[in-house]
């Protein structure tokens, strides 16, 4: 159990670590190659390297209901939550707001997993999920744009932000449910499946069938192929299915800080002493959150 705990712990903060990353993809690909495509292809290639190591390895398939069931919550935390996500932001929605709906994803995720698992969820855990949200919004609210038509999004775009949280909130809490017993490889594989069939409908619909394959573009598209994919969603499913929904679900609260400080080191962008501030209130929270949870 402590070895377990230590392993933990490693992935855990591993996983903040990548997930924040992710936004170093998202500014790179910009003006190079659709997005649409871009996560259909990333999803694709770590599609095909799972389903050759399940081949290598001799991995039996899962049954065909559980098939099914692996493709739906794969959809869930990957293509609808990307994919809406993109969207939105594509359509005026703003990264620091985008980061306060998604802020919110954690909060979720707790109530549900208590209702659902009897997950505990005591005073402290709650006070952690606040101090959190709190510092996700202290650390995105210099970027907030102050101009008059920054708030003039539709419902409709609010909502695709809306359905993205949602998306990742109810595969989060599905990973919880009887494929848990499915070997990990195998039901990741058929996750990525998931992802690749929502993904291609959704660049059928609004992304474009053209890619430059620079050195650019290839070398982010392996970035988030062997990075983002295959280690940092492999660490939250893992990290979902042997311990917490919502311990794992609290580190969500650190990406937006953490990818503002990465911001500032790599492209010398802004940092004040607010955002600073966010982040250490954001890490408090996640902490204390984590610290009650077993």
């Amino acid at each position: 159990m402590p070895n377990h705990k230590y392993a933990a712990g490693i992935a855990a903060w591993l996983f903040v670590l990548i997930w924040s990353s992710g936004f170093v993809v998202a500014r790179g690909i910009s003006g190079k190659i659709d997005p649409y495509l871009f996560l259909l292809l990333r999803f694709s290639c770590v599609l095909f390297i799972f389903m050759a190591i399940m081949l290598a390895m001799r991995l039996p398939a899962p049954g065909y209901r559980d098939r099914w069931r692996l493709m739906g919550i794969g959809a869930l935390m990957q293509g609808f939550y990307l994919g809406p996500g993109f969207w939105a932001v594509s359509q005026g929605l703003e990264a620091g707001v985008m980061s306060l709906i998604g802020a919110m994803q954690p909060a979720l995720t707790a109530v549900l997993a208590w209702h659902f698992y009897h997950e505990k969820t005591g005073i402290r855990t709650v006070a952690g999920l606040a101090i959190g949200i709190a510092g996700v919004a202290l650390a995105v609210s210099p970027g907030l744009s102050t101009h008059p038509d920054a708030s003039d999004v539709t419902p409709i775009v609010l909502g695709a932000a809306m359905l993205s949280i949602g998306s990742i909130t109810a595969g989060t809490i599905l990973q919880k449910s009887s494929i848990v017993s499915i070997p990990l490889l195998s039901a990741i594989s058929f996750q990525t499946l998931g992802a690749v069939l929502v993904m291609f409908v959704m660049n059928l619909i609004f992304g474009e069938w053209s890619f430059t394959a620079s050195s650019a573009a290839l070398g982010y598209l392996g970035y988030a192929v062997f990075v983002l994919s295959i280690g940092g969603f492999t660490l939250l499913t893992w990290l979902v299915r042997s311990g917490s929904a919502t311990r794992a679900s609290s580190l969500l609260l650190l990406v937006p800080p953490l990818a503002a400080m990465m911001s500032w080191w790599l492209y010398d962008e802004s940092l004040g002493p607010v955002q600073l501030a966010g982040f250490v209130l954001a890490l408090v929270g996640v902490l204390l959150a984590r610290s009650t949870t077993s």
